[in-house]
């Protein structure tokens, strides 16, 4: 569950930095309106990023990197969830409010809004499917066959996944009896641009990441900008080199077809000539009108469409790591604890916590978690002998590496995860003598040092015997 909603938060902040960067982007070079590709991008990249910063936590450390590792998400998008206490919190703070069933009622919420779009999706893909195969033949242009169907009011491109081979050209069959051959023949051209382009293919795809990012405004966003720039695009085709009275009365053909259409709201896909988008088809035929002409072309313009998604790609993922780093250390003003033993970030403490290898499950965490960069000092927190200073302690690997001191008043205290150790097993130390470093060894989700304490071989609050109180 933990990783969810790491996912979630994840894929929240990097469509808003996509969205605002290609935006900007857009305001510098007005064409870039034009770049269905842009904005296809930047819905797959709303996705891709936060699924590999959280594939990212299962990276080795000789594989991490330091972005990586802010969206890996052990530290920083950790501060963006709730607090993950132990169950000696204070009845009236935050970390006692029942976070985990808020938190499982908003992934149920989640998930069935996942369920609803992916069923509206098929269903309507079904329908449309259904179209296709009821149509009549009607003709057929450059190879494709185009169909007529009065179960439908707006023409379209159907292209099964993976076999444009089999494409289909449906036109209404009100377009038939109120529109001239002149009219349809643009038609059939435009539809024929999206086979070309794939659009049906690609718009399928997109609709269904958008399934998984609905949350997200961005993303819905990121689609809409996508389909009009598919749209305009199939539109230059039609008009490139014509004479202004053709563009109007390739204008006037859209409009005739947003008539026909109005009051039938269907699951069209997004090669549909019209759609009920209004905002978008006064936008469109601005465009015809003006004699839009189709746009990068020119290696200039190529390399300068090259750099803009090199960016988007790059504010996705740095703005995700910036933000979460800036939380994380607000979070850690917290949660920051400076002891004689050891100074970091408290992550986890003794008690009921949440399981972030088993899908954010409760547990009972048998120890207290400090997050500290990989090298940071451990100290005995009094003097004692080394029990342990092994790289596998009790035939346990998940443990990684372990030092355990048994201090002088019976206590057994266990280090693990670390980096290195300076003691051996046998070896007396002293209070404030170093024994270790922080590390990430073992079962692990980034670099933090794992102490559990025991009371005559009881297990006890670590915090309740040695002082690691936060500030």
């Amino acid at each position: 569950m933990a990783f969810l909603i790491d996912f979630l938060i994840a894929m929240g902040l990097t469509s808003g930095v996509i969205w605002i960067v290609a935006a900007l982007c857009q305001r510098v070079d007005a064409r870039l309106e034009q770049w269905s590709s842009l904005w296809a991008l930047g819905l797959v990249l709303s996705v891709l990023i936060p699924l590999l910063g959280v594939a990212s936590r299962f990276l080795p450390d000789w594989a991490a990197l330091p972005t990586v590792d802010a969206l890996a998400g052990h530290g920083p998008l950790q501060t963006l969830s709730p607090p993950r206490t132990g169950g000696t919190a204070d009845p009236l703070s935050l970390a006692a409010l029942p976070w985990e069933g808020l938190l499982l009622g908003a992934l149920i919420i989640y998930w069935l809004g996942v369920a609803v779009r992916a069923a509206i999706l098929i269903i309507g893909r079904r329908d449309l499917r259904h179209i296709v195969r009821r149509a009549r033949p009607f003709g057929q242009v450059d190879g494709i066959d185009v169909v007529l169907s009065p179960l439908t009011s707006s023409a379209f491109a159907w292209t099964p996944i993976g076999r444009p081979h089999r494409s289909r050209i449906v036109i209404p069959a009100l377009y038939a009896r109120q529109m001239s051959e002149r009219q349809i023949a643009d038609i059939i051209t435009h539809e024929r641009e999206h086979i070309s382009r794939r659009d049906d293919e690609c718009g399928l795809i997109l609709r269904s990441l958008l399934c998984l990012c609905w949350v997200s405004p961005f993303a819905r966003a990121l689609f809409a900008r996508w389909s009009q720039a598919a749209e305009i695009q199939c539109d230059m085709a039609v008009t490139d080199g014509r004479a202004p009275q053709m563009r109007k009365a390739y204008a006037e053909t859209l409009l005739q077809a947003l008539h026909i259409m109005a009051g039938r709201v269907r699951q069209y896909p997004a090669a549909a000539f019209s759609t009920p988008r209004l905002r978008n088809e006064k936008m469109r035929i601005a465009h015809i009108v003006n004699g839009t002409r189709p746009s990068f072309k020119r290696g200039r313009d190529r390399i300068m469409l090259t750099l803009t998604a090199a960016c988007l790609t790059l504010a996705g993922t740095l703005g995700i790591a910036a933000t979460a780093t800036a939380d994380a250390a607000e979070g850690a003003a917290v949660n920051q604890v400076n002891s004689a033993i050891v100074s970091g970030r408290l992550t986890a403490r003794f008690g009921k916590s949440f399981d972030p290898f088993r899908n954010g499950e409760a547990r009972l965490h048998k120890g207290v978690d400090i997050a500290a960069p990989t090298g940071t000092p451990i100290y005995a927190p009094a003097a004692g002998i080394i029990q342990a200073a092994t790289d596998l302690y009790d035939g346990k690997p998940g443990y990684g590496t372990v030092v355990v001191l048994e201090t002088d008043g019976g206590v057994s205290t266990l280090f693990s995860h670390l980096d290195a150790y300076t003691v051996r097993a046998g070896q007396r130390v002293t209070k404030g003598q170093q024994i270790a470093t922080v590390g990430s060894s073992g079962k692990s989700t980034g670099p933090h040092v794992h102490i559990e304490t025991f009371k005559a071989d009881v297990r006890v609050d670590p915090m309740t015997v040695w002082d690691l109180t936060t500030d």
